[in-house]
């Protein structure tokens, strides 16, 4: 008996061997046919890198399943939605994916030219699939880092919000002595900054206490209350800088006032002697008025200060007064008084440009194209004026450049009144 089960024992393993054997060689001939049908290397290639790539996306796409998982519990769902999406439509592409490697696994024979097409979209939808799921992974490996960094970024933010509190109470102090020094129309584009500052510091005080709340809690919003409060902060900072700004600007057109004033003066000597020895008495009659309105201006300083008013009312005297002893001046006393005029057409040039630079900045969002470039066309013109050697020339850009400033700020304005 046991040698008739050993026997039998044996007979079974032959048998076993025999079917394996016969197994093995049975897929090297399918396989070997496969190769003997696949004349074209190039397409081998091909469905081996797909097939490759098909199996590292489906990977991908579980990973990427616990990863939204985890995403939602940290971010929630509004904040994972496009993953989400993303995430689908990878499915999508994998799913035609396996369907098209099927097709080229069943036991029909296929085509060169259907494995080589079959191949191609399975590598193409496998790519997409894969960088639609990169993209998003990233982009929470960078949220998860930025909450990671929340209470440092917190910190300094809180700090930042204080220092520009302090900035802050310093501008009040620069704001009421530019009341007390000039004119309320010198200082419109500044006059309601600090309210509007205090207005953002409060937004960026809540946003940060927003901040604080979800880094205690862990609710994984904190980046987005951190970067709110950090615009918040900004802009209150834009807001207070405006101020300094303005100041520094109208110094520098008092200075301007002063100087011009003194040339004009020089001028007003010279025309003088025009209009009472005149080369024709029709020279003598246009100088006689140019002194005229020069001899205005100039006695029009009483009042509040407005040194950009009273720059402007000096410029067109002295415009006048250039024009009406254009005819009876040589070419080199011409270009002397461009000269002098450019000084002063300059700086205001300068400082209405920065004004209304400052003014649009702080106020962008409701502040159209047509004032912006306005804007642009002021700055490009003033820059032409600058590196112009013929002050003549000169001084026909830096007006060109302040009528456009004007410009810009009317526009800007019309806009603001227009929002509200």
């Amino acid at each position: 008996m046991e040698i008739l089960v050993s026997a039998l024992s044996t007979a079974g393993i032959t048998l076993a061997a025999v079917f394996v054997g016969a197994t093995a060689v049975g897929f090297a001939l399918i396989s070997r046919r496969r190769r003997a049908q696949s004349p074209d290397a190039a397409v081998d290639r091909i469905q081996q890198e797909a097939s490759i790539l098909l199996v590292r996306v489906d990977d991908a796409v579980q990973d990427a399943e616990a990863e939204l998982g985890y995403a939602i519990a940290q971010f929630g769902e509004d904040r994972t939605r496009q993953f989400a999406a993303a995430l689908d439509s990878a499915r999508g592409k994998l799913r035609e994916a396996f369907a098209l490697q099927h097709r080229l696994d069943d036991a029909y024979a296929d085509t060169v030219s259907q494995r080589r097409d079959w191949s191609s979209r399975i590598l193409s939808l496998c790519i997409a699939a894969q960088q639609e799921l990169e993209q998003h992974t990233h982009e929470f490996d960078r949220k998860r880092a930025l909450e990671q960094d929340a209470p440092r970024r917190l910190s300094d933010i809180r700090s930042s919000i204080d220092a520009t509190a302090r900035r802050h109470a310093e501008a009040v102090v620069v704001l009421g002595t530019l009341r007390r020094d000039y004119a309320a129309s010198a200082i419109a584009s500044v006059t309601d900054n600090l309210d509007r500052a205090l207005t953002e510091l409060a937004a960026a005080r809540s946003a940060a206490d927003a901040a604080q709340s979800a880094v205690d809690e862990n609710a994984g919003t904190a980046a987005d209350s951190l970067r709110s409060a950090e615009e918040h902060s900004g802009r209150a900072d834009e807001l207070i800088d405006a101020v300094g700004t303005l100041r520094t600007e109208l110094e520098r057109a008092t200075a301007a006032v002063t100087r011009l004033t003194e040339s004009t003066e020089q001028n007003l000597a010279e025309a003088r002697g025009l209009r009472d020895a005149p080369p024709d008495p029709d020279s003598s009659s246009a100088v006689a008025a140019a002194i005229s309105e020069v001899e205005a201006a100039l006695s029009a300083s009483t009042g509040p200060a407005d040194p950009m008013r009273q720059l402007e009312r000096l410029r067109q005297a002295n415009a006048s007064l250039d024009a009406s002893m254009a005819g009876a001046r040589n070419q080199q006393r011409r270009l002397d008084g461009a000269r002098t005029a450019l000084a002063g057409a300059l700086v205001q040039a300068h400082s209405q440009l920065s004004s209304t630079r400052d003014f649009i900045a702080t106020r962008r969002g409701g502040v159209g194209a047509a004032a912006r470039t306005r804007l642009a066309e002021a700055e490009r013109k003033l820059m032409l004026a600058e590196n112009e050697a013929d002050p003549v020339a000169a001084l026909d850009l830096a007006r060109n450049s302040l009528t456009h400033s004007r410009d810009a700020d009317a526009l800007a304005r019309y806009d603001l009144m227009h929002r509200a």
